[in-house]
């Protein structure tokens, strides 16, 4: 079988399990009306602001696929967890992602990103991520991030009268307008998981982590600064060499808040370096593999387990509503085009 075959098999062995519990997730919503509602008001705030590209995200619209491999670096970590993602080579189909629901942002403007990762280890357990530049988020409910983005949907004014009650998002503001303001191509990027995740070791003790996907050599902007020339960069950077993140898991300390997304952990901390990714080849969304894939950060096999961050379900929530919508309108357009 050769590589291109199976990595068709796994995308669609990845999108049948992801589409899997995205479709028991809308069914299942009675119980959980409040985390709807704000999912729903969400989606419908993303819409208001940036508007529709129909068949696509509803945030981080912009973004193109890659291939690539994930392989354990530090054996230490399995002091911490069984999990296969640090036990042998995985396969990887991932998305970088420019954040926010407009079709074409320039990419000679700095902004924040996204990563995501669809991780088949070797006995074929789906690991899903999707990481941010962002180093913490800026509020820490459901509720709270429908209102922000329902205030971004209506003007800046409500923004503000919404940033005055909310010290959260006033952290979150102060700790963002200090961040070093540099225009680096995506493999230059740092990505965070933002949540905090448990590592799951054979005897089910569990540990509490978040994690970053760390370059693992300075990459920097080799051509010249355009609309879309990250992609053109990204592949320089191939042909070149070699595109390496360092994924650093941070071993939470007995203080640090696990459940709340939006309160940073700051301080010395241990860090492992527990595994490489190595991107082997990039492609456009409509050529590649990660378009139809629903990066629910929720789903993880065996030797990860999601906190209960209700941002965590939040993110579930917001990412199954929009894959429902972007299906039905892909349908649609297919069955415009016939």
């Amino acid at each position: 079988m050769s590589n291109k075959t199976i990595s068709r098999v796994t995308k669609d062995r990845v999108i049948r399990t992801v589409i899997g519990c995205s479709t028991v997730l809308l069914t299942m919503q009675a119980p959980m009306a409040s985390a709807d509602e704000a999912a729903l008001n969400t989606i419908d705030s993303f819409e208001k602001i940036f508007g529709v590209t129909k068949g696509k995200r509803r945030n981080h619209t912009k973004g193109f696929c890659f291939n690539g491999t994930l392989t354990l670096n530090d054996a230490s970590i399995l002091a911490y967890s069984n999990s296969e993602l640090f036990t042998g080579q995985s396969e990887v189909i991932g998305r970088l992602s420019h954040k926010g629901g407009k079709s074409a942002p320039s990419d000679a403007n700095i902004g924040q990103y996204g990563m995501s990762l669809a991780i088949t280890t070797a006995s074929n357990g789906i690991n899903l991520m999707s990481m941010n530049t962002e180093d913490f988020f800026p509020v820490s409910t459901p509720e709270a991030f429908a209102e922000l983005m329902r205030a971004k949907a209506t003007s800046g004014d409500a923004v503000k009268a919404f940033a005055k009650n909310s010290p959260e998002l006033q952290r979150y503001a102060a700790h963002m307008a200090k961040r070093p303001k540099v225009l680096k191509p995506y493999e230059g990027i740092t990505f965070n998981s933002v949540n905090s995740f448990y590592l799951v070791d054979a005897n089910n003790k569990k540990t509490a982590v978040r994690w970053s996907f760390i370059p693992s050599a300075t990459q920097s902007i080799n051509v010249e600064p355009s609309q879309d020339f990250f992609y053109e960069n990204m592949q320089y950077s191939l042909d070149k060499g070699e595109v390496v993140w360092d994924m650093a898991i941070t071993i939470a300390n007995a203080g640090d808040v696990i459940d709340n997304a939006a309160i940073q952990w700051v301080g010395e901390h241990k860090k492992i370096i527990a595994a490489k990714l190595r991107v082997s080849s990039i492609s456009t969304e409509e050529a590649g593999q990660c378009d139809d894939i629903n990066y629910d950060p929720m789903v993880l096999s065996a030797g990860l387990e999601p906190s209960a961050d209700p941002i965590l379900q939040a993110r579930r929530n917001i990412y199954a509503i929009g894959l429902s919508k972007r299906l039905t309108e892909k349908q649609h357009i297919s069955k415009d085009e016939k």
